[in-house]
C-alpha cells in the first residue's frame, strides 16, 4: 500500500510512504520504537525518499526476502532478536546494502561491533533531525 505522508497521523507499519518527484530511493527501517520510526520517516520522506518501517526483526527479514531497499536502518536491540546478530546474514544476502545501525547504547563497544558486523554507520539514540540530515549527506556522497 502506498500513501502520501500525513505528518499528524501515526502510520501503520505496513504502509509505504512516498514523496512525489525528487529521489525515488527506498529506505527500510527496522525499529521497535514508533517515535523513532516516525521521526526517521518524516525526515526522510521530506527529503524525497520512499520509506517503510516495521517493528520487529522477523518482519524486517521477511520483507528483505521480498524486496531490497537502497538503505536499511536497523535497530540493534529488538524484542524478537538482535539486529547486531542478524546483520551478517543480511549483509550476506544483500552485500551492497548500506546499513545504518541504531542503538540507545552508545558505549563505543556497540559501535565497534556494529561496524565489524558490516554496518556502514552507527547512529546513537537519541538523535536529532540535524544529525540525521548530516548522516544522509554522508551516505549519499559515498
Amino acid at each position: 500500500m502506498s500513501q502520501h505522508i500525513k505528518p499528524d497521523v501515526g502510520p501503520p507499519s505496513d504502509t509505504l510512504y512516498t514523496h512525489e518527484g525528487m529521489n525515488k530511493s527506498f529506505i527500510l527501517i527496522i525499529d521497535d520504537e514508533p517515535d523513532i520510526c516516525i521521526l526517521l520517516q518524516l525526515s526522510l520522506v521530506k527529503h524525497g525518499y520512499n520509506v517503510k518501517y516495521v517493528h520487529s526483526l522477523t518482519e524486517g527479514t521477511q520483507y528483505l526476502q521480498q524486496q531490497q531497499p537502497d538503505l536499511l536502518f536497523l535497530d540493534i536491540h529488538l524484542p524478537d532478536g538482535s539486529g547486531l546478530e542478524a546483520l551478517p546474514g543480511i549483509k550476506k544476502k544483500c552485500p551492497a546494502l548500506p546499513v545504518v545501525t541504531i542503538s540507545a547504547y552508545d558505549n563505543g563497544m556497540e559501535k565497534q561491533k556494529a561496524l565489524k558486523a558490516g554496518a556502514s554507520y552507527f547512529l546513537a539514540k537519541p538523535f536529532n533531525v540535524k544529525s540525521l540530515d548530516e548522516l544522509m549527506s554522508n551516505m549519499l556522497s559515498r
